[in-house]
């Protein structure tokens, strides 16, 4: 029966996982959700709007008022003034939305794109997409390079395209062994990396730069994944803290890997980490255009029409973010003040060596526990959500990875507190 369909693949530990963090709260068990980066999730005990008329709550911190903004401005435009949420809409993104993207990508990472560059530029729904779509572009048989700790869909996404995985290895402080690209990567090869990355934090302006050099001395493509551009933080042994300046200058370091126009490079952001918008689907690449022409008629084969309504929402909260680039500050302190909690009590985290952290995960060692068993073990015992690295590692591996903002955020963070505490208990 059904013989000419596939086998069906294995569910991805981060969807099982929220799976079951969902199932506990419908059945009214006690749960605490580390399982995803659910950034949307921070902001559910702060109210955005004062009542029904979608007034914006003046108390809120700036950054917050800005998010409320956009969507009190996007909900009008999708639902009330123009009905714009309803009809079909380009599935691409329009040309409105794409100017936008043209304006980030040439402001933020410095890629020197013009105003009538509309065909290097692709808006679609979620970061995600425009993930799958690049991968998906490469020929199949292509060796597709990945760091040992990566983003755990994208293997499997690089071996349903017909492709071949192969991990980089990491040096102990986690960053990616260079001699081992320069010598052991294939010409015309493609290397895909998050930066910072998800799930280690890890993030290095000078090691993309090397790596974007040799993949172009190979006439290879490097597809760089970077929706947590505006999370990096300082860090030191003790604690971890949100500088503005000291963000601006690895951002601004960044920028200078891309002063010209290289079509071997495809870059992938999305608003989710940005603007605490992860259930509003919006995500944003530039490349070439032959690799962003094929990233399109890839998704509109797939959605006759882009969420039309996220679109509009997401276009109007991208408008703010470029003219007061602020929405993420609040989520970075708060970020920031949760891993130094976790650093303070000890918890056994796997952290980069080199003052600088990104992305909204922890890397927590389970002993001699493997990480899948301990992950089954303590959401039974004690309803907590994780998810086992061997995802993201490519291997067994004696780790967890917990999510930093899946627990709503009030004052004190209280909540955050106690499910740390509990974490200890249940690691010990």
């Amino acid at each position: 029966m059904l013989s000419f369909l596939k086998e069906p693949q294995e569910e991805t530990a981060i969807r099982e996982a929220m799976a079951n963090a969902t199932k506990r709260e419908e059945a009214n068990l006690p749960v605490i959700d580390l399982s995803s980066g659910n950034a949307g999730k921070m902001v559910l005990n702060e109210h955005l709007f004062t009542h029904f008329q979608l007034e914006v709550n003046e108390s809120l911190p700036r950054p917050l008022r800005l998010i409320s903004e956009a969507l009190k401005s996007g909900l009008t435009k999708a639902f009330y003034s123009e009905l714009a949420g309803l009809p079909y809409s380009t599935a691409g993104g329009t040309d409105a939305v794409k100017h936008l993207a043209l304006r980030y990508f040439k402001e933020f990472h410095g890629v020197p794109l013009n105003d009538d560059d509309l065909d290097r530029v692709i808006v679609s729904a979620g970061g995600q997409q425009v993930l799958t779509a690049s991968l998906r572009s490469i020929k199949s048989g292509t060796r597709v390079y990945i760091p040992r700790w990566e983003y755990s869909p994208v293997p499997e996404i690089i071996r349903n395209n017909g492709c071949k995985e192969v991990r980089i290895p990491l040096s102990d402080d986690l960053s990616l062994k260079l001699d081992y690209i320069e010598d052991k990567v294939e010409d015309e090869s493609v290397l895909y990396l998050s930066m910072p990355n998800n799930p280690t934090g890890y993030t290095s302006p000078k090691d993309l730069s090397e790596i974007t050099k040799i993949m172009g001395e190979k006439n290879g493509g490097l597809i760089w994944d970077a929706p947590y551009l505006f999370t990096i933080l300082k860090l030191t042994p003790s604690k971890a803290t949100f500088d503005r300046g000291f963000q601006q200058e690895i951002i601004n370091e960044f920028k200078t890997n891309f002063t010209e126009k290289d079509d071997n490079v495809c870059i992938l952001s999305s608003l989710s980490k940005t603007c605490l918008l992860t259930g509003l689907r919006f995500g944003l690449a530039t490349s070439s255009e032959k690799w962003i022409k094929y990233m399109n008629t890839t998704i509109s084969r797939e959605n006759i029409s882009s969420p039309t309504a996220s679109f509009i929402i997401g276009a109007e909260a991208l408008k703010l973010f470029l003219n007061e680039p602020i929405t993420h500050e609040w989520l970075c302190r708060a970020v920031a003040d949760r891993l130094t909690m976790l650093i303070e009590e000890d918890i056994p985290l796997i952290l980069p060596k080199n003052g600088i952290y990104g992305a909204f995960y922890g890397l927590i060692k389970t002993k001699d526990s493997d990480g899948s068993r301990f992950s089954n073990e303590i959401i039974n015992k004690f309803g907590i959500v994780t998810i086992p690295g061997d995802s993201f590692y490519g291997d067994k591996i004696d780790v967890i990875r917990i999510s930093l903002v899946a627990t709503p955020w009030s004052e004190g963070d209280p909540i955050w507190r106690e499910n740390v505490i509990s974490l200890k208990k249940a690691l010990s």
